[in-house]
Order: structure tokens, then C-alpha cells, then sequence
């Protein structure tokens, strides 16, 4: 790498902060006051009839469950990609690529819905032209695309300005409407049949539902407010404010539009029944009915919103290509910042290829695909919600989602129902739903194929390896990272007495980490005493051992780097027994390996006092819960106790749960079964404490960690923790690592 290299890349590209609360505003409204309203509207109102009313009312309502989950997320961490960095925190590698595929593909759809029904209504205004109107709404809808494309390009502030105009005059021609509509239908005697007739719910409930599902792509605003976060002014204050202001003020213009159209309509049918059969052009011919040039008005008008919509979506999608190119999920030549305009340049040609590529397609299939994309996408946001509230309580959050986690539980349960409706009850539901599934297959293969490959390659950049010397058989390798003299010590005999028994190896860490903000060469000359170091601790232990010292930003993308490398069977890493921090379980270390280290991990918390030479006659209890886990605590429970014994304890509130002991029991004796061991059931209401009396009697705890009660044992770590503070005894927490594979095929 050149010197200039090695400089950029340290530099981290981030964007202006230009935007105000009107400006993010006007932005998310923009993005719903859209196609929706003036295209879907009588498309829904043929499905849902005059609960059209009750389906937008209800996805307000759904609407509202996620934005608080955007607002709370976004004030937190106001990052330009919106869902997708949350995803990606939470949730790691492929869910944080999948969150920003399907993000950046539903903007992309949804800008070339937008644009579709600019290409309609401006050919419906324009079909005296000797032009077919088929191949002039597509010239339109090409056309109008690539202008903003360009002025999205020419800078944030001029798009900007752009959008809040268009919005706030596409919101002038819309009361108009609502007023002449409001008036037409109470100046009619019998107005209450309009809405009545053959009934309020023609179609049943699943009517509404099936519309709420195709018009929920109206309510998706939010999401391009808060992926202006890296470009907002006061984030933590303008952001929840602006995604409750957009929807609902969005959500009452929707009300008293589907309201005034329904009720205004004179026709020998219904209201709906005439806007559903006109489709995209309702709104239109009931317009023309009940006031001057009001054809015309809502020609502009849906001219209009389109417009504002399509500038909206166009600048989000670019921001969620930039934050993926940026973090090379996609090519990070998307991440590059255009000299003079300041912009994401590339990301904004790479969108908007697709859109215009896209724009071809009929509206209902559009508007589907989006809606769809945008559900699984919000489902993702909402578990990230509680994930990282629990993971991450440290995180400043000016605005809290209340009642957690029920709401976004509902709001999960909700869009998954909403989804079912839109694919079962809409015309070709089906075909669109193979063809999402065949896109997301389709960004699997570009992760599988370049993403996870560029990723490696950037962790390569980020972590050097500055010295190594491994044993030359190939043997069971045990890697331990050291860091403290005395900690080092005790874990390089501890890992000893495991490859002993397996005639293993031990390979020791040394991790030299300096600041994001500097170079890795920096941290050279530190090389040297970390050398010295590693070999002191090897000069200790009997059996094959060699050394490495990594050069990192931070210590555990360094592990994990040297996990991916070593490849080793097993994983030891020290732990002093308290967090101090609640954000993680065990350690900002630990954490992250528990989680992705594709090894078996073990966590040891020692005894206080001299180091303790380990062998293979030691006692062992192992309180046991069942699963992988626990059978990895058996295995290696027999290294240290093939001469001792060994405890298998369960503690259960009464005698029925006896059975249950017996069969995890069974379970988990398998590879002490010709050792020296016994089981033990415990009936009590206390299990860590009866767990800390029993271990007085051991010389190592062995836990394994547990599946079963998983927000509360593994987010919150209060099983372990409790253990390791009410006893002196060494504890060791041991995480099997289970493959894709077996957990879809267990053995």
C-alpha cells in the first residue's frame, strides 16, 4: 500500500450537517404524499371499499408502532443508511447486508412507482400528442427521473429546496380538493349511503387489509427522514419530531381525501366501486365532478407529488448505497463524495440506473414488490429495537419507545399479518412474491460472492499481523489472546492442561491496538516488547506453543481476524468476573467473539491468588441446562478431571422436575460416562445460589451457556455473572459453536 493510500484510508468520509427540522419534514412528507395518494387511492378503494378510511386509519396506526422504533433508533445513532446500520450493529454480517439490500431495492421500486405515475398522469395531459400514451409515460417517467437524479448530484441543499417546494404546493391543490369534496358530499341529503352501500365492508376485513398492505409503501416516509441522519442539525431533538409530524399529518390528508372522494362521487354505482374501476385515474374524474378545471388540478397536483416523492426516495436510496459501499457490502466506489458538490455522485448514478430501468414495470406489481421489501425491513427494525435496548443500554437515547417490548412485538405481528393480505388478496400477489424471493437470493449471491470476500479484505486492512511462529504439526489448537502478565499466566497454563490432554497445541495472542484515528504502522514499535512478552509465557508450559502479535484498532475485530487465520479448535479468553458496564454482557471484548467466532469459546474467570498449576485430577461441577453447550462443558471437564470427579447438578423449583434433570442427564454424560462422575438434582427456588454452595466443594465451575432463556441469560448475562460474584471459585463458561448447517440438520 502507497503512503497515499495508507493515509486516505485512514481518513473516515462522513457528510454535512445542513438540515433542519422543517427541511426533514418536508422530506418525509414528501416521500408519503406521493404516488400513494393520488394512484392507489382508487385502487385500494375497489378493494377495501369505504373502509378504504379504516385501512388508512389502522396503517397510521401500524405506521406509528415502527416510526417510534425509527425515532428512538435514529436520535441514537443518526447515521447516514437509516435501518441499515442499526441491522448491521444488532444483528451482524448478512442481516446488516440484507437490511441495506432490501432498504436500498424498496426506495429504488418506490422511486420507480412514483415515477410511473408521472409518466401516466403527464401522458393523460398531454395524449393529443401524436405519441402512443403508452411509450410517452415511459419517455416521461425516464425523463423526470434523470432530472432529479441531477439535481440530487448538484447538492443536498438545492434538492432540498426543490422538495419543500413541490410539497407545499402539492399540499395547496390536495385542500382544495378535500374542501370542494368535504362540501359535495354534505351538500348531498342521503351522503351517509355513499358510504354504506352494499355495505361498509364490501369485501370483508381481509379488503382492508389487502389495501392497508398495498398502500403501507404511502407511510414509509420515516424511513427516508432518519436516513438523513449524518446530515441533520440536531439530530437527537429533530428527528423523533419530524417522523411523528410527517406521518400523521400525512395520515390526515390521506383520511379526508379518501373521505371527500368516496362521498363527492354522483355516479349509478358507488363511490368506491367508480374509483376502483378507474384505478390510478380516480381521483382524476372525481375531481373534474366537483369543481372548476379539478382534472386538471389533480393532474398537477399527482405531477407535483410524484416529483417531491421520487427526489425523496432518490436521495434516500443513494445515502443507503453510499452507507454499503462505505462499509463494502457493495463496491466502495459508491462511498466516494463528489470533490466539488459534495455528494455521494456514484451512489446517485448507481440508484438511479435502477429506477430508471425499473419505471417499465405496471404499478400494482411495483407497488407490491416495494411494500413487501419495506415490511421485511421494518420487521428487521423493530427486533433491532429490542436487541440493542438490551445490549446497548449505554447508548444516549433522547427519545425511548415506551411499553417495550410490546410494541414493537405488535408492530411485528402486525406487518407480518399486513403482509399475508397483500400477497394472498392482491392480483398477482403470488408472481411478486416469487419474484422478491428471487431478488433476495439474488443479493445473497452478490454477499456470498463479493461482499463477504471485500469485508475480509477491509479487516485485513484494519488488522496486520506483525509477527507469528506456530508449532509445525497440524494438531487440536487451542488460541489464547494475553495481555496481562498475570492473567496471561494462569490462562497459558489453564489452555496447557486442555491440549495436553488432546496432544494439542497452544497459539498465543499479543493484540498492540492504537487509535481509529491512526495509522497501523504506529503501533510498530511496540512490536518488539510484545515479542518479549509471548515468549515469557511460552517458556512456561510443556507443550507445543507458539505466538502472534497483531497490529489492530480494536482488540476484538484483531481476535476474530486471528480466529479466521488460525482456524483453532477452541477459543480461551480471560474474564476478572465484572462488567461494569451494562451495555455488555461480559466484556467489550468478549462479546463480540461469543458471538462470532466460528470456534468453540471459553470464558474463565480464576480463583484469586497464585497461579495454579492445573493437571487432570481437579473436581469439576457442571450445573447443566441441556444443549451443545452443556456437552461441551462435559468434554472438557474431562481434561481436567480424567483422575478427579465430576458433577453433573441441575436445580429445579420442585420434584417434578426430576424427569427433566434425568433426561438432560443423559444428554450431557455421553463423554464422561467412563470417568469418575455423578449427577445431582437439587430441588430450589434460588439456582445461583444453590449453585455457589455446591461449588465450594469444586475446584472448577464449568457452565455451559444456556439456549433456553435467551433475552435474559445471554443479552442480559445475569446467570453467569451472579455466579462469579457470590464465589471464589474458578468458573469457566464455555459456547459451542454450531454451524448452519447442524442447527438446520442436527446430528
Amino acid at each position: 500500500m502507497s503512503k497515499k493510500d495508507a493515509k486516505n484510508s485512514d481518513i473516515k468520509v462522513s457528510l454535512s450537517r445542513e438540515l433542519g427540522l422543517f427541511d426533514i419534514t418536508m422530506l418525509g412528507i414528501a416521500a408519503m404524499i406521493g404516488a400513494g395518494i393520488f394512484a392507489l387511492t382508487g385502487i385500494a378503494a375497489g378493494i377495501a371499499g369505504p373502509a378504504l378510511l379504516i385501512a388508512f386509519f389502522l396503517n397510521g396506526v401500524v405506521a406509528t408502532l415502527t416510526s417510534l422504533a425509527y425515532a428512538e433508533l435514529g436520535s441514537a445513532m443518526p447515521e447516514a443508511g437509516g435501518a441499515y446500520p442499526w441491522v448491521r450493529e444488532a444483528m451482524g454480517g448478512f442481516l446488516g447486508y440484507l437490511s441495506g439490500w432490501c432498504c436500498w431495492t424498496a426506495q429504488c421500486i418506490a422511486c420507480s412507482l412514483y415515477a410511473v405515475t408521472f409518466g401516466a398522469f403527464l401522458s393523460e395531459l398531454t395524449k393529443t400528442l401524436p405519441i402512443p400514451q403508452v411509450l410517452a409515460a415511459k419517455v416521461y417517467a425516464v425523463a423526470i427521473v434523470t432530472l432529479l437524479a441531477y439535481i440530487n448530484y448538484s447538492g443536498v441543499k438545492e434538492s432540498g429546496r426543490v422538495g419543500g417546494f413541490v410539497t407545499l404546493a402539492k399540499l395547496v391543490i390536495l385542500l382544495i380538493f378535500i374542501v370542494f369534496g368535504v362540501y359535495a358530499t354534505f351538500a348531498r341529503p342521503d351522503w351517509i349511503k355513499a358510504f354504506t352501500t352494499p355495505s361498509f365492508f364490501p369485501h370483508g376485513f381481509s379488503g382492508v387489509l389487502a389495501a392497508m398492505g398495498l398502500t403501507y409503501i404511502a407511510f414509509e416516509g420515516y424511513d427516508i427522514i432518519v436516513q438523513s441522519g449524518e446530515e441533520v442539525r440536531e439530530p437527537e431533538k429533530n428527528i423523533p419530531k419530524a417522523v411523528v409530524l410527517a406521518l400523521w399529518i400525512s395520515v390526515s390528508i390521506y383520511l379526508l381525501v379518501a373521505f371527500a372522494a368516496i362521498g363527492s362521487v354522483r355516479t349509478n354505482i358507488p363511490g368506491w366501486m367508480y374509483l376502483g374501476k378507474l384505478k390510478e385515474f380516480g381521483l382524476i374524474k372525481v375531481a373534474d365532478q366537483i369543481m372548476p378545471f379539478g382534472g386538471f388540478m389533480i393532474i398537477l397536483g399527482g405531477l407535483i407529488s410524484t416529483v417531491s416523492a421520487m427526489n425523496a426516495t432518490i436521495y434516500s436510496s443513494s445515502r443507503v448505497a453510499f452507507a454499503m459501499g462505505r462499509d463494502r457490502y457493495l463496491p466502495s466506489f459508491l462511498a466516494k463524495i463528489h470533490d466539488k458538490n459534495r455528494t455521494p455522485h456514484l451512489a446517485t448514478l448507481f440508484s438511479y440506473t435502477i429506477i430508471a430501468t425499473m419505471a417499465v414495470l405496471p404499478i400494482e406489481v411495483v407497488a407490491t414488490a416495494a411494500d413487501i421489501m419495506f415490511l421485511v425491513l421494518f420487521i428487521l427494525v423493530n427486533i433491532v429495537l429490542v436487541i440493542l435496548r438490551y445490549r446497548r443500554p449505554d447508548i444516549k437515547r433522547p427519545f425511548k419507545v415506551p411499553a417495550m417490548p410490546w410494541l414493537p412485538i405488535s408492530a411485528i405481528v402486525l406487518q407480518v399479518i399486513i403482509g399475508y393480505f397483500l400477497v394472498t388478496e392482491i392480483k398477482h400477489g403470488d408472481l411478486v412474491l416469487g419474484g422478491t424471493a428471487l431478488w433476495m437470493l439474488f443479493g445473497y449471491a452478490v454477499y456470498s460472492v463479493y461482499s463477504k470476500k471485500e469485508i475480509g479484505k477491509k479487516l485485513e486492512a484494519e488488522v496486520r499481523t506483525v509477527y507469528e511462529e506456530r508449532p509445525v504439526e497440524e494438531k487440536f489448537k487451542v488460541l489464547v489472546p494475553v495481555a496481562n502478565p498475570v492473567m496471561a499466566s494462569k490462562l497459558a497454563n489453564f489452555a496447557a492442561t486442555i491440549a495436553k490432554s488432546r496432544e494439542g497445541e497452544v497459539i498465543l495472542l499479543n493484540v498492540v491496538t492504537v487509535p481509529e484515528q491512526t495509522p497501523l504502522s504506529a503501533g510498530m514499535k511496540y512490536v518488539k516488547s510484545a515479542k518479549e512478552f509471548l515468549n515469557q509465557i511460552i517458556d512456561q508450559i510443556d507443550v507445543p506453543c507458539g505466538g502472534m502479535v497483531k497490529i489492530g484498532h480494536r482488540s476484538a475485530e484483531a481476535i476474530l481476524n486471528a480466529v479466521e487465520e488460525v482456524k483453532p479448535d477452541l477459543l480461551i479468553m480471560g474474564w476478572r468476573g465484572r462488567t461494569f458496564r451494562k451495555d455488555f454482557v461480559i466484556g467489550s471484548t468478549i462479546d463480540p467473539i461469543l458471538v462470532r467466532a466460528k470456534c468453540d469459546v471459553v470464558v474463565v474467570r480464576f480463583e484469586l491468588g497464585e497461579v495454579r498449576k492445573w493437571s487432570n485430577d481437579c473436581s469439576v461441577l457442571i450445573p447443566t441446562a441441556g444443549g451443545p453447550h452443556a456437552v461441551l462443558a462435559a468434554e472438557l471437564a474431562r481434561d481436567f478431571a480424567k483422575k478427579g470427579r465430576i458433577t453433573l447438578m441441575y436445580v429445579g423449583k420442585s420434584e417434578k422436575y426430576r424427569p427433566i434433570a434425568e433426561k438432560i442427564f443423559r444428554e450431557t454424560e455421553e463423554p464422561i460416562k467412563d470417568l469418575n462422575f455423578e449427577k445431582k438434582f437439587i430441588v430450589s427456588s434460588n439456582p445461583v445460589n444453590a449453585i455457589v454452595r455446591e461449588s465450594a466443594k469444586y475446584d472448577l465451575v464449568m457452565l455451559g451457556a444456556s439456549n433456553r432463556p435467551f433475552l435474559k441469560n445471554f443479552l442480559l448475562g445475569l446467570f453467569p455473572e451472579k455466579i462469579v460474584n457470590k464465589t471464589s471459585k474458578t468458573v469457566v463458561m464455555v459456547r459451542r459453536w454450531v454451524s448452519f448447517k447442524e442447527v438446520i440438520k442436527p446430528k
